[in-house]
C-alpha cells in the first residue's frame, strides 16, 4: 500500500504499481511483436506471433499468459500486429543489449505511444 500511494503522491492522479507494470508488459510485447520473422506472413502466422509475445510478457511478469492479455498488454498493440503494425522502424540497428540503455528505452515506449495512439487502418497493410 505504501508504494501505491507513493506512486499516486509523486505523479499527482490516480496510478498505481498496476500501471508501470501495464505499461512494462505493452512495451515488452510490442519489442516481441516487432522482432516476430513470420509477422508479415498469413493471418496465422501473425496469431502465432502474438501467442509467442503474451508468452513472454507472462513469463516476464510471473503470470499466466490469460492474465497477462487481459490486464498487462495493451490490446491495441497487438491489433496493430494483426493489422501489420509494428514498432520495428525504431529497432533497426538496435542489438539487445542496447535495448536496456534509458536513450534507447525513451526511443521505444515513444514508438510504442506512437503505435498505440495512431488509428487503425482497416483493409491498409504496412510492413511490419
Amino acid at each position: 500500500m505504501e508504494i501505491n500511494d507513493y506512486i499516486k503522491g509523486t505523479a499527482r492522479g490516480p496510478f498505481s504499481a498496476k500501471d508501470f507494470r501495464t505499461w512494462h508488459g505493452t512495451v515488452l510485447a510490442a519489442v516481441v511483436l516487432a522482432t516476430v520473422d513470420d509477422g508479415g506472413s498469413s493471418l496465422t502466422a501473425r496469431k502465432r506471433g502474438v501467442a509467442r509475445a503474451i508468452r513472454e510478457v507472462a513469463e516476464y511478469l510471473g503470470n499466466t499468459p490469460a492474465v497477462a492479455r487481459a490486464s498487462y498488454v495493451d490490446p491495441r498493440v497487438l491489433d496493430r500486429f494483426l493489422e501489420g503494425e509494428t514498432i520495428r522502424p525504431a529497432l533497426r540497428g538496435v542489438s539487445p543489449e542496447e535495448l536496456s540503455d534509458p536513450s534507447m528505452q525513451l526511443k521505444v515506449e515513444r514508438a510504442v505511444l506512437d503505435l498505440i495512439e495512431s488509428e487503425p487502418h482497416p483493409g491498409e497493410r504496412q510492413a511490419a
